[in-house]
């Protein structure tokens, strides 16, 4: 997010300016593919999610890029917790990729 010159008010910033980070020791597992129909557009939908270390910086909106391409974060971490002992074993957030 960066502020507007203009109105002062923060907004999404620009790809091109985003600083990218590393998540190390995350796994990558398919969670579903849909093809909606649509009699003006051929796409296909794509989801997976992402388990990772306990607070990753990812937040909704942020984008991923892994071997297969350019991914958007489709909503909030899944913060894990044992609710007796308080163990984090990690964060889990949701993938998504629009093709066509």
């Amino acid at each position: 997010m960066v502020e507007d010159p203009y109105s002062g008010e923060l907004t999404q910033g620009r790809w091109e300016d985003a600083d990218e980070l590393s998540i190390v020791c995350a796994a990558v597992a398919a969670s579903s593919t849909t093809e909606p129909a649509s009699p003006n557009r051929q796409m296909v939908i794509t989801s997976m999610s992402v388990y990772g270390p306990p607070d990753m910086d990812v937040q909704p909106a942020d984008r991923i890029r892994d071997s297969r391409g350019l991914w958007e974060v489709s909503g909030e971490n899944a913060a894990w917790k044992n609710p007796f002992t308080g163990w984090r074993p990690g964060d889990e957030f949701p993938l998504k990729r629009v093709v066509g």
